[in-house]
């Protein structure tokens, strides 16, 4: 028997296995950050790549490109290489590796981002970030299924974040956070998960700040976009946050008036796109 148009979504949504079965798969909606560069990516492992889908981004890991270890004399030569190329040469060099040595597929992560602040496109977010590290106090690798990876190019066991990149580091994951609702404790360095060192001292030290500004960058953008002011996201919650923020509380307290500035601010946004300060 035929189901109507209706009934036959609701079994689907209701049986993955029906789903997988009738050949709709289910995969996180790409996504796409302004300014960002593409690659030409011309050498991948489908095959390998295959295995990677997962259906939906539940978490935000941020990584750094990581080359020298705790060599400083490697990191100066390796580094002044690398600062002469572009970032999509560095990405496709990434690229070969992770297919070539680590076998990944691909480049492992969805996007990456430089010291002067440039984005570019890596993986595609209908696959889940790749990884050599092992799980911690284990063997066998991490699974990093149903999350999103951006990594920053450089070794910040050595070097600190720049003032562009950390900016953009904060803009690529506001987008996914935006994107697939991941709630803000779920935004995690790396070694959160694995038994690695990465992202690195430097970003280590300010991994907690990250991800509060991961949220601020969020809800600033939110706030511009329904005219509550003029304001330019920079993850830094300040006088003109404030004012955006509470003229859009002030807009209509029944449909939005939260106590604090946590995921309770953002999350009613992201669910009520129609409103707007008056």
């Amino acid at each position: 028997m035929k189901l109507p148009k209706i009934a036959a979504l609701s079994v689907l949504l209701l049986c993955p296995a029906l789903v997988k079965a009738e050949g709709v798969v289910p995969e996180p909606a790409p996504l796409q950050v302004p300014g960002e560069i593409t690659v030409d990516l011309s050498e991948i492992d489908q095959k390998t790549l295959r295995r990677y889908g997962h259906s939906r981004i539940t978490h935000i890991t941020f990584h750094h490109e990581g080359f020298a270890g705790t060599d400083a004399a490697l990191f100066r030569k390796a580094s002044a290489a690398r600062d002469r190329q572009s970032i999509s040469q560095r990405v496709r060099n990434i690229n070969h590796d992770h297919v070539a040595n680590a076998g990944l597929g691909m480049i492992a992560y969805h996007y990456a981002i430089d010291k002067a602040g440039q984005i570019a496109k890596g993986r595609p977010v209908r696959y889940a970030p790749a990884t050599k590290s092992t799980v911690i106090g284990g063997t066998e690798k991490a699974d990093f299924t149903g999350h999103f990876a951006v990594v920053a190019l450089g070794d910040f066991n050595h070097e600190a974040l720049t003032d562009a990149a950390r900016l953009s580091y904060v803009r690529v994951m506001s987008e996914a956070q935006r994107a697939y609702r991941v709630p803000t404790a779920n935004i995690r360095p790396h070694l959160h998960y694995a038994s690695t060192s990465c992202p690195g001292e430097r970003i280590m030290k300010e991994a907690d700040d990250l991800r509060l500004r991961v949220l601020t960058f969020s809800l600033q953008t939110e706030l511009a976009a329904r005219g509550c002011g003029s304001l330019d996201p920079d993850g830094v919650w300040g006088k003109a946050s404030r004012r955006a923020f509470d003229r859009l509380v002030s807009t209509d307290r029944s449909r939005y008036s939260p106590g604090i500035i946590d995921d309770t601010a953002l999350f009613p946004l992201l669910d009520d796109p129609a409103l707007r300060c008056r």
